[in-house]
């Protein structure tokens, strides 16, 4: 048999074909990225929150308009998942994730659900280091490439019936939280976190703001952090709370 010579293809022929090839490479479906580990990212959340070793935050709340106060000191202290808090010439507490306690006929006690600090807009409860287990079954609500929206009801007694915290999920913080009261659609208050700072490894907010929607109020928390590794003991347990802390006033400005 007479074989014919193959007979090259034209320069428009071998263009279409290319043309094709990148049509058919342009419309298969772009593989979806990954899906965000909910669990890993509140377990991020949870270990930048937490103090391996202890950390001191000295605190100067104000809150207005008209509240009953024009400036209150206070001591944040913070050892692993639990923070003392102390107000000058007032309430002292052991704020714990599943459990807050507050001196009472001097004795720990559990503290009243919704325990405030003076006139503000603060409650115990809002103080809580984070932990895996602080919400009941959280759900992302909302995801972007520089915030995570994580909703969920708390899972320990609460003034709360739902949470609504904005996460940044490159750094593991909590940047913003929704607190909703008595029914999912009741929006009373806003939590924002600002100017970060290290401790120890750790990611603090410098300043804390509570926008209060029922009473129209603002409280703020400015807090200067340090390490404290000179923390007594006593102060993370109960019977720390019946005796007197020890610690030292910085010098008001």
């Amino acid at each position: 048999m007479r074989r014919h010579p193959s007979v090259p293809q034209p320069a428009a022929t071998r263009a279409r074909g290319w043309t094709r090839l990148a049509f058919a490479l342009a419309v298969l479906p772009a593989r979806p990225a990954p899906a965000l580990d909910l669990s890993e990212l509140l377990a991020g959340v949870a270990t930048n929150e937490r103090f391996e070793a202890p950390a001191r935050a000295d605190v100067l709340l104000t809150c207005e308009p008209g509240c009953d106060t024009g400036g209150r000191r206070a001591i944040f202290l913070g050892k692993g998942d639990i923070l003392y808090v102390e107000v000058e010439g007032g309430l002292r507490a052991l704020v714990r994730p599943a459990e807050i306690l507050t001196l009472e006929g001097g004795k720990a006690v559990p503290a009243k659900v919704g325990t405030a600090i003076g006139d503000t807009d603060v409650l115990l409860e809002d103080l809580a280091p984070f932990t895996a287990d602080s919400l009941k079954l959280p759900q992302i609500s909302d995801e972007g490439t520089t915030e995570v929206v994580v909703t969920a009801a708390p899972s320990h007694p609460s003034s709360y019936v739902l949470i609504v915290h904005t996460i940044d999920p490159a750094q593991r913080l909590i940047v913003k939280t929704q607190y909703y009261r008595d029914w999912v659609g009741n929006l009373v208050k806003m939590r924002r976190a600002t100017d970060m700072v290290e401790v120890g490894g750790h990611r603090r907010p410098g300043t804390i703001t509570l926008e209060n929607f029922r009473r129209g109020t603002t409280t703020r928390l400015a807090l200067t952090w340090r390490a404290a590794p000179d923390a007594p003991a006593a102060l993370f347990e109960p019977g720390g709370l019946s005796r007197p802390s020890g610690l030292d006033w910085p010098d008001a400005k």
